[in-house]
């Protein structure tokens, strides 16, 4: 079960500002990553004419994707809205639709309608990424434990330094399903094809790395060559909601959730580091992820803004087979760009982590985004549940940093 720690503070919000990272000889400089959209959330940044309605629920649309198609329809044909304007139907983690070319007018309509409980606009959400330098071969270290450097197994395999200090162990048999930018095919990596879809258009593989990189700290093989991961050999499931350039609508991505929701199985877990930058809540997000929880545990990123999650969605949830996870760096502290606050439940480390990458590369970058599937990774081994050691404080909250063991 989830437990955090709390701690009073009569530092005031401003105090992270003066916030400074630590750094060992190996850590690069610390790379925002994960949890990015635009730089102020307004109408501006809203797909022109683009809305998602949501209905009150019903539970004899649970899961039935045609009947919500109909039921859409329905709804749009009362106002005289062409039907083809509908790009994706919701059955299940929320019950609705997405809708382009509406008039304000035509908005109002559907928001007053009797069936629908509220629509939001559908706002786009881009990763504002520095790639860091792709390579097709990981730097030479020496074998050995050290929770703060990167190493090297007997077998030959890289060990990242966030997988020595949380552990590690065969997920083999076991499957995540990574909400994110794709999964681009890799020799460390076992895909389940079948299952991986896009949201976005095109193929369900990633153009953009930052949701290999999130596989691979999951689930990279044991297998002597490249990196390893916390839940080593475990199957991952591509769920595209962001496209080559690291952007995607609100729309797209809770099709995706939706998709989890609808086709997850019992034990399996997901990783979702995708969210807002800069504060913007959504109830349409947040519901969603309120009923994902409740077919499959997972983790989030808790975001880089250095900023408290209580104005963030899904980030501010507090719920219990959610788990929020901030950066840790290897001193053991706070990274300076992640958020904090008292819906973060764990630690991980997230500054200067290996992993997968496009074209069979691997790649360093940092944010909560890399130390979320840490957590996935353990979720999947244990369930819902985390081992701790030692803990993180920031921003007057303190919670566990998350291991296997």
């Amino acid at each position: 079960m989830k437990t955090q720690l709390k701690i009073l503070s009569a530092i005031t919000v401003f105090s992270f500002l003066f916030y400074s990272c630590e750094k060992d000889e190996n850590e690069i400089t610390e790379i925002e990553t994960g949890i990015e959209t635009t730089d102020n959330i307004g109408a501006d940044q809203a797909i022109p004419g683009e809305y998602i309605i949501i209905y009150k629920e019903d539970e004899s649309l649970l899961g039935k994707s045609a009947g919500m198609k109909a039921k859409s329809m329905q709804t749009l044909s009362k106002y005289a809205i062409a039907e083809d304007n509908i790009k994706q139907t919701y059955t299940n983690a929320i019950q609705g639709f997405a809708v382009k070319n509406l008039s304000q007018k035509q908005a109002d309509m559907l928001k007053n309608d009797p069936e629908v409980a509220y629509i939001e606009p559908n706002y786009i959400h881009k990763l504002d990424v520095d790639m860091g330098k792709p390579v097709s071969t990981l730097p030479a270290t020496v074998q050995g434990k050290n929770a703060t450097k990167d190493s090297q197994l007997p077998n030959g395999d890289f060990l990242p330094w966030g997988i020595e200090r949380v552990g590690r162990a065969n997920g083999s048999g076991r499957t995540c399903w990574i909400i994110d930018s794709g999964i681009a095919p890799h020799s460390d990596l076992t895909i389940d094809t079948g299952r991986s879809r896009s949201f976005v258009g095109g193929s369900w593989q990633d153009q953009n790395g930052h949701g290999t990189h999130v596989a691979g700290t999951v689930a990279a093989k044991n297998n002597g060559s490249g990196v390893v991961g916390v839940a080593f050999g475990a199957t991952v499931i591509s769920v595209r909601v962001l496209n080559a350039a690291g952007s995607g609508g609100t729309a797209g991505i809770l099709a995706g959730v939706d998709y989890v929701a609808n086709n997850a199985r019992n034990g399996d877990t997901w990783n979702y580091s995708v969210g807002f930058r800069n504060r913007a809540t959504s109830q349409a997000i947040d519901n969603a992820f309120r009923n994902l929880e409740a077919r499959a545990i997972g983790a989030m990123a808790a975001g880089n803004s250095n900023d408290d999650t209580q104005f963030y969605s899904p980030q501010r949830l507090r719920t219990g087979n959610s788990w929020c996870v901030g950066n840790m760096t290897r001193s053991g502290a706070a990274a300076g760009t992640s958020n904090f606050g008292r819906s973060v439940d764990r630690w991980a480390p997230g500054t200067a982590v290996w992993s997968t990458w496009l074209n069979g590369q691997f790649n360093r970058i940092s944010g909560t985004s890399m130390a979320s599937p840490h957590v996935a990774g353990i979720l999947l081994l244990r369930g819902n549940s985390t081992g701790t050691n030692g803990s993180v404080s920031k921003g007057g909250s303190t919670a566990p940093i998350a291991t296997l063991n």
